[in-house]
């Protein structure tokens, strides 16, 4: 639930697009619901325990500013390719916490986030690492357990299995 979300940085990065120095936190979301549970049980082997049912799906509403690596122009300028938003090896990731501590730096709150091409949906997905102070309005869809038409499309096209659920 938004309301409960904390802002604390990690002081390790865990994710691709958390802050190297561990000054900042960023949240992550996905353009749409499929790409957003995706993303969040790639790491469990798409797998989700009853436990992680419980959990909500917020919508997010708002215009932002934003860092937008799915751009040719953009990676050019950086001196990147699409291995930023894509590669799971530890310097590739390495480079995307580096630059979101340069990014806030940089930019500081003119900038809300940063748009990169999802690894999980690549043709067509997209992600959001975002700041504290993006100007996003968030909606609770509910828990995980009552996404039936999401679920059934995770175990069925996806390759999900979700325990404890029907």
């Amino acid at each position: 639930m938004p309301s409960r979300w904390r802002w604390r940085p990690y002081p390790t990065p865990r994710s691709r697009f958390d802050s190297a120095s561990g000054s900042l936190r960023v949240r992550y979301a996905g353009d749409d619901p499929r790409v957003a549970l995706r993303e969040c049980f790639d790491r469990d082997h798409r797998i989700v325990a009853r436990a992680r049912l419980e959990g909500h799906l917020v919508e997010l509403t708002g215009g932002i500013r934003v860092l937008d690596l799915r751009r040719d122009r953009i990676l050019d300028a950086l001196g990147l390719d699409d291995q930023i938003s894509t590669s799971r090896a530890p310097d590739v990731w390495s480079a995307c916490q580096r630059l979101t501590d340069l990014v806030h730096d940089w930019f500081g709150e003119r900038c809300d986030g940063i748009v990169y091409r999802s690894r999980t949906t690549p043709e067509r997905g997209a992600n959001l690492a975002f700041f504290s102070h993006a100007p996003l309005t968030a909606r609770d869809a509910g828990p995980l357990r009552d996404q039936e038409e999401l679920l059934r499309t995770a175990i069925l096209t996806d390759g999900f299995t979700i325990r404890g659920w029907r």
